[in-house]
């Protein structure tokens, strides 16, 4: 038995050390390259989860920076129309600047002055929060915003005109170049983090909020001109911090995404402002008055009628409606005399006989041009049908004259009538 057993154990150990070795060493290699998939699988799905992490953080960050853009551009849009006299909504606050009007450093408010804030010259500075009533507004990588607002808008000084004509002085373009976006009112900005040699320390205590400082090229791209996109900086580059004008030129702002551009801009057109300001009912209430009301359209039938629209002589101080008011809207107007007394049609009916004709023209249509002086002299840019055929200055054409007898803002583009006996 103990031979027996010795054989045995003698023959088990053989078999250990001989007969079971290779099939060990398959199994320790089945193992190892499980092991090395298991690994080589773990470090894929990682990655993996990497890259959907960077991607979900992306689109995290996204909507807090659209989500501030669009916060901002409301705010601005409600305090320009939300003015109690209608003849002082439309015009954009001036930006922060960093100081009040003594120099006392602040964030947050409208600057109070400007330095180079000549008439009509753009302008640009951080988002006034404070002066606006919102929050302290920041974008996904917690940068405070930025404002640019075109200087035919800021609320001072005033440009001689403003209404649904005027043209914005901010253009936009993309990566080629191309135009996304002309004549704007205004430009909020997400400068997002810091690029190339932009410097953003501060040690102002009064900038609790935003902190940083207020050299527009150290927030808005391309800090080296040599990396402009098309010649295209984000900010008024040789003026004092970068943010004034030299001149009431276009200004172009690039949209981009390069390593030498990262802003994100939300824009502010004309009609943003004014779409909800002619719902107003002040707004039709002060046409109204400016063609109605005795003070101002008795003089309006003796002056000399002079000029391509006639309206050369109209003294606006007269009117009702408010001097302000009055000098905004009169490129609307058009005054011409009939060759003889005659009736026009008001409201679709025909009125009494009428020696003069005046019009207030209704909003431009598709094809017609509002921004040069010869634009704005030329009545097919503002008249249609027979309005366009019968007016002349200072004789009419025709006495075929037709409109509304009040503004309606659902039909703004409709003329409207007076018959001036």
């Amino acid at each position: 038995m103990k031979n027996s057993g010795t054989a045995s154990t003698g023959q088990s150990s053989f078999s250990k050390a001989v007969g079971c070795r290779p099939p060990q060493r398959k199994l320790q290699r089945g193992a190892a390259l499980l092991i090395l998939l298991t690994v080589l699988t773990l470090w894929g799905l990682s990655l993996f989860i990497g890259q959907l992490n960077v991607t979900q953080n992306q689109i995290a960050r996204t909507p807090t920076t659209a989500t501030a853009l669009s916060e901002a551009k409301q705010a601005l849009i409600g305090d320009a129309i939300a003015q109690t006299l209608i003849s002082s909504t439309g015009y954009l606050r001036l930006p922060d600047i960093g100081v009040d009007g003594f120099g006392t450093p602040t964030e947050g408010n409208s600057a109070a002055n400007f330095a180079g804030n000549s008439q009509d010259l753009s302008i640009l500075g951080k988002l006034p929060w404070r002066t606006l009533g919102t929050p302290v507004l920041r974008d996904a990588d917690g940068e405070c915003l930025w404002y640019a607002v075109s200087g035919r808008f800021k609320i001072q000084p005033k440009t001689a005109a403003l209404n649904w004509d005027t043209p914005g002085q901010i253009d936009v373009i993309d990566n080629n170049g191309s135009l996304a976006a002309t004549n704007l009112a205004a430009l909020i900005v997400s400068p997002g983090r810091s690029l190339d040699g932009q410097d953003r320390a501060g040690t102002e205590p009064a900038y609790a909020q935003c902190s940083g400082n207020y050299d527009a090229r150290n927030y808005l791209d391309a800090f080296d001109a040599g990396n402009a996109l098309y010649g295209e900086v984000n900010y008024f580059a040789g003026s004092l911090n970068n943010r004034s004008a030299p001149n009431t030129n276009n200004k172009r702002f690039a949209l981009a995404a390069t390593d030498h551009y990262n802003d994100q801009l939300i824009f502010i057109t004309t009609e943003d402002i004014f779409t909800p300001i002619i719902r107003r009912d002040d707004f039709r209430d002060a046409i109204n008055s400016l063609m109605n009301d005795p003070q101002f359209s008795d003089p309006v039938k003796a002056i000399v009628i002079a000029g391509s629209k006639g309206i050369d002589n109209l003294d606006c101080s007269t009117s009702p409606a408010g001097n302000a008011f009055c000098k905004n809207w009169r490129e609307m107007l058009f005054l011409t005399q009939l060759t003889a007394p005659a009736p026009v049609t008001i409201d679709g009916l025909p009125s009494g006989n009428c020696n003069r004709v005046l019009l207030f023209s209704g909003a431009r249509i598709a094809g017609q041009n509002r921004i040069s002086a010869a634009e704005k002299s030329d009545k097919n840019n503002y008249l249609e049908g027979a309005n366009l055929a019968s007016f002349n200055a200072p004789i009419a054409i025709a006495a075929n004259f037709s409109g509304a007898s009040f503004f309606d803002w659902q039909t703004p583009g409709t003329d409207l009538i007076r018959c001036l006996p």
